[in-house]
């Protein structure tokens, strides 16, 4: 099924489209519709579609606005542009943005089934050149690409800055900017790197000079440039976003992690670390994760050794690897510390807090995870040599590893509760956007997105939609309000859309599902 999205800001016109086409029959499934550009916008960074249908002219942000933040952001998506108007003009600049197919209201089915037709024979033609390998290396194998590709493993490695910005500069690479990050991409399948280096390049090739990658230790590398920290940020999380939905649409698995923001070029470096780091977090799963989506914080010190603190050790440490990692921090205390019984209660003690911590940052009470693995004098009594530490220690930190495992990976579980709850006390607002949530929370409206869908497993739109509709099912219950009047109750001014989406969800219209509950 190819995902259609669907802007008018003319009701009739959205009607007629979603209630007179044959989705299924034809392969086709109406993902959403907006009555404007802006609302669109963010629903369809959300939705991903296939196809985008668009009005021309619509107060706020025009048509044509619209299908040129959609191509630049996601390229993958084909725009048909509909126009009551025969205007030239405006047909000759949506050609200009990549528009291939401009119709004349009013559409007939058949006429833009024709059309949509077209376009899934299209994508099917490009996904088939877009698994082309042989295609792929000789486009990526480019002079001037692997030329763009060492001027930016040399800036990350620090080689000859002044050199390496002038041989830039003959590349067209303009390299100057307000603010940097670093994002690593790497893949569960290393024989799927090509494609997916092909899928990046595509996409950056789109952003207007902002984006550049070359490739280092099996993994892809891409620098993102930005005006302010807050534009870096909503770059980075758009561009991630499109490349994992790209990359994972033909079930190649990809985890995308993105550095801290850096103000001078030459620091790029540290973001490219940072970006490591946050890669380690992720523990394998495939996520986009950013810098701050992990708590960096300095571990607290019960004594000034010079060794690496335990908990530095073990925040990016699989469950797998703890006994292995907690048995050569004991090392590093010497071969005599063990045997003081001062040091041997320090280790425990500093065993117990970085336990504890680490079920904190995943958001549990240690007490409730650990229960007698916080009772120091029960642990002591366990303790009589070095192999009974190891043990202990292994018991007490797998606990709680496993039990972050089990949560999200990420620090923001309390932000998505709180997004949850601006959700159910305002669902009944017809103009609510994830914007709003994502100020709310403050974050940007793309780390949003990303946060949500990862850790609800379901987009904004989704989880809006579903708690509409469970709000919409029990007063079809439980009063005898009418579905027009329920529309309105559960965030929809349109209540033959409210019907449509209705039906979608519970398989029955609302008239029938009310009959169904009071059999």
């Amino acid at each position: 099924m190819y995902k259609v999205f669907l802007v008018d800001d003319e009701i009739v016109i959205r009607e007629g489209i979603r209630n007179n086409m044959h989705w299924d029959e034809e392969g086709f499934v109406l993902c959403g519709e907006a009555p404007d550009s802006e609302i669109a916008l963010s629903m369809i960074q959300e939705l991903k579609p296939d196809i985008l249908i668009t009005d021309i002219r619509m107060p706020f942000m025009d048509g044509l606005e619209l299908c040129r933040r959609v191509t630049r952001t996601m390229p993958w998506i084909h725009i048909i542009i509909l126009s009551g108007h025969d205007d030239f003009a405006y047909a000759k600049e949506a050609i200009s943005l990549g528009v291939k197919e401009y119709l004349l209201k009013p559409v007939s089915v058949s006429e833009l089934t024709e059309v949509l037709q077209r376009i899934a024979g299209n994508i099917s033609q490009e996904r088939a050149q877009q698994a082309d390998i042989n295609a792929l290396k000789r486009q990526l194998e480019s002079s001037s690409r692997l030329m763009r590709e060492s001027c930016l493993n040399n800036l990350l490695d620090g080689v000859n800055q002044e050199q390496t910005l002038a041989e830039a500069r003959k590349l067209r690479m303009n390299l100057l900017a307000n603010h940097y990050c670093v994002m690593l991409m790497a893949l569960n399948d290393p024989a799927q790197l090509l494609y997916a280096r092909g899928t990046v390049e595509r996409f950056a090739d789109g952003y207007g000079g902002s984006v550049y990658l070359c490739q280092r230790a099996g993994m892809i590398c891409v620098l993102v440039m930005g005006d302010t920290v807050d534009d870096l940020e909503e770059r980075a999380y758009a561009f991630a976003q499109a490349v994992k939905h790209e990359v994972e649409r033909t079930g190649v698995m990809i985890r995308i992690a993105i550095g801290a923001a850096m103000q001078a070029l030459g620091e790029i470096g540290q973001s490219l670390a940072n970006a490591g780091k946050v890669l380690g977090a992720m523990n394998g799963r495939n996520l986009i994760m950013g810098a701050s989506d992990i708590n960096t914080d300095p571990p607290p010190k019960l004594m000034q050794l010079d060794i690496t603190p335990l908990y530095e050790q073990l925040q990016y440490c699989s469950v797998n690897d703890v006994q292995k990692t907690l048995h050569e921090y004991l090392s590093s205390l010497g071969p005599t510390a063990l045997m003081s019984q001062l040091m041997i209660h320090y280790v425990i003690v500093d065993m117990m807090l970085v336990a504890s911590r680490i079920i904190k940052q995943s958001g549990g009470e240690p007490e409730e995870v650990l229960q007698d693995g916080l009772n120091t004098q029960r642990l002591m009594e366990r303790v009589h040599s070095a192999d009974d530490i190891l043990n202990v220690g292994t018991e007490l930190l797998g606990a709680a590893l496993r039990y972050r495992d089990e949560q999200s990976a990420t620090r923001y579980s309390a932000t998505v509760r709180k997004a949850c709850q601006y959700i159910e006390n305002n669902h009944q607002k017809p103009e609510m956007m994830l914007r709003d949530v994502a100020e709310h929370v403050a974050l940007s409206n793309n780390h949003f997105c990303t946060v949500f869908g990862q850790e609800m497993g379901v987009t904004f739109i989704e989880y809006l939609t579903r708690l509409r509709m469970e709000k919409a099912k029990n007063y079809l219950k439980t009063t005898d309000t009418s579905s027009g009047e329920i529309a309105e109750l559960v965030g929809y001014n349109d209540p033959h859309y409210f019907r449509y989406l209705f039906k979608k969800h519970v398989g029955m219209n609302p008239r029938d599902y009310r009959a169904s509950c009071r059999q």
